[in-house]
């Protein structure tokens, strides 16, 4: 996959969590379905449960690159804290992302804890 591909999947899955995160959404997955060539991701909080459908696959880093500069773009600059080799979390004085892929089984989990409790 070239370059500009992952920055327009990036950009795919920044616009869809950007125009979402008012409602705060608690987590964020991104499912793969090798067999058909599909993605899904699907917010998951208070009041909101919504699964969007992409035809194609969207690879982790993009996805994972698209929902952090959503919220930075909110929330300011987050800094990465290595957890494990496969954990990072992504925070600041505001909110925080923990990124946890699953890798074979085809998903990727996003959890957002808000540390204020004020609304956008």
């Amino acid at each position: 996959m070239r370059n500009s591909e992952r920055n327009d999947l990036k950009e795919v899955v920044r616009r869809l969590v950007s125009e979402r995160i008012k409602a705060r959404p608690k987590r964020i997955t991104l499912r793969l379905s090798w067999e058909d060539k599909k993605s899904s991701t699907r917010l998951l909080g208070d009041g909101l449960d919504e699964t969007i459908e992409y035809q194609g696959t969207i690879p982790f880093t993009p996805f994972a690159r698209g929902v952090i500069e959503a919220y930075e773009e909110v929330y300011g600059r987050l800094k990465v804290i290595p957890v494990s080799f496969r954990e990072d979390i992504y925070e600041n004085d505001e909110v925080s992302l923990d990124l946890y892929p699953t890798g074979g089984a085809g998903r990727f989990d996003i959890f957002v804890k808000y540390k204020r409790r004020d609304e956008l």
